[in-house]
């Protein structure tokens, strides 16, 4: 009986662990190749099909932005950023366009040590170049 109550209780206690994330990876990619670190992040694939995050931390938040650096071949990809679980829109990239900017965001992440960047394609998506550095 002590087996069946402590089975019971790890599946509760994972349960309520994983699912505190807030954003959700599901995807299905060929050639994915990704890098997270602190305040910067990119990813490049050559097909990509789903939802994918990134999770930005930054110390020193001067300006409150994040420059953008995008290129897609084809197919359209949704750039979001998201804080507590909440997301919006920042950018759509369609095929065969590149995106370089610096994007100043809204007051409400102006005190927001960590942010996440949220990118969901719109169907299949090829030869994608994504990179990210939150100021």
């Amino acid at each position: 009986m002590k087996k069946a109550y402590f089975i019971l209780f790890v599946m509760f206690a994972l349960t309520i662990f994983c699912s505190c994330g807030g954003y959700v990876k599901s995807y299905v990619a060929t050639i994915l190749i990704t890098s997270s670190h602190g305040d910067e992040a990119n990813m490049k694939f050559d097909t990509f099909k789903g939802k994918y995050n990134f999770k930005l931390k930054s110390d020193d938040l001067k300006e409150n932005s994040i420059d953008i650096e995008a290129s897609l071949g084809e197919g359209t990809m949704n750039i979001y950023i998201g804080t507590d679980g909440e997301k919006e829109l920042i950018l759509t990239l369609n095929s065969c366009e590149t995106f370089e900017k610096t994007i100043f965001l809204d007051e409400k992440y102006s005190n927001k040590k960590t942010v996440y960047i949220i990118l969901e394609s719109n169907g299949k998506c090829f030869n994608g170049d994504f990179e990210f550095e939150y100021n």
